[in-house]
């Protein structure tokens, strides 16, 4: 009986699709499991061959979040007479943010809170940081039962067509959108730090004569990279070349919520492909 061959990463398949689109040559997996440190895929020239290797932006953490959501993308609560809103930070525990949300939400729509000042700190950005509740209420800071769960806002949506059904989104992440070291610095911080298998497995792969590392980034990674993916002329385009490790010679930057992606190759630097990626897939 043959060995059942994993599946295939939805980061992986969508690398080498955009890869294949923007190169206009076929990228084909080729990492069955049949052997250790194999890398992704192969990207076949008419004259030559490149390894790929794909990573996401290490951030644990967000990326369990991340599985939870896709599995918990809504709840339901009788009772409720809207649908509601439900932004959550990257330190929410979706479990312990779906038992307590039924009592809060059922007491906000009779009772709602008094919206706090625009200029207020707010005590969420502190409990993220690692303060203690008990460490803030001795600065006179008291953290609401929103700020505790890790609940950036929830609001019920008035013109939502559906009565009780809460939607679970991650917050839109704020920051400024870097300058032309950004991308550059960014890169080589992952390739060197928490990803620093990638350049090995690319490095042990013989006979290739290049090697791509395709990085993606997620919401919670710098928000400078971020806004440097989208196309437009409104903010800095990456313009220092990464410092990169032995065994990487090109690099790919795309994003899971951002529409463009970014390549560094040598004699070539920084080039924005001419494709436009979406959840849906890539365009060009």
């Amino acid at each position: 009986m043959k060995a059942r061959r994993p599946a295939e990463g939805r980061d992986e398949r969508w690398a080498r699709v955009i890869v294949e689109s923007v190169l206009s040559v076929p990228v084909k997996r080729f990492d069955y499991g049949t052997a250790p440190r194999q890398v992704d895929a192969l990207v076949l020239y008419p004259d030559r061959v490149a390894a790929l290797e794909v990573v996401t932006d290490p951030d644990q953490p967000f990326n369990r979040q991340q599985d939870a959501l896709h599995r918990n993308k809504t709840i339901d609560i009788p009772g409720l007479r809207k649908s509601w809103i439900v932004l959550l930070s990257d330190q929410a525990k979706i479990n312990n943010v779906k038992r307590a949300l039924p009592a809060l939400l059922l007491d906000w729509q009779d009772n709602p809170r008094p919206k706090r000042p625009t200029w207020d700190v707010k005590s969420s950005e502190l409990v993220r940081l690692g303060i203690k509740p008990s460490e803030l209420e001795r600065l006179g800071i008291k953290p609401s039962e929103l700020d505790l769960l890790g609940i950036t806002s929830a609001e019920p949506i008035d013109d939502g067509t559906e009565s009780g059904r809460v939607w679970l989104l991650p917050e839109h992440r704020r920051g400024w959108a870097g300058d032309e070291l950004t991308v550059g610095e960014w890169v080589t911080r992952i390739l060197v730090g928490k990803a620093r298998d990638v350049p090995e497995k690319l490095a042990a792969h013989r006979d290739v004569a290049e090697r791509h590392a395709f990085i993606w980034a997620i919401p919670s990674s710098d928000m400078g990279v971020q806004i440097q993916l989208e196309p437009g002329d409104d903010h800095p385009f990456p313009v220092t070349a990464p410092t990169l490790p032995a065994g990487v010679t090109h690099v790919w930057v795309a994003g899971h919520w951002r529409k463009g992606v970014l390549a560094w190759f040598p004699g070539r630097g920084w080039w924005r492909t001419p494709l436009s990626w979406s959840s849906e897939g890539p365009a060009t």
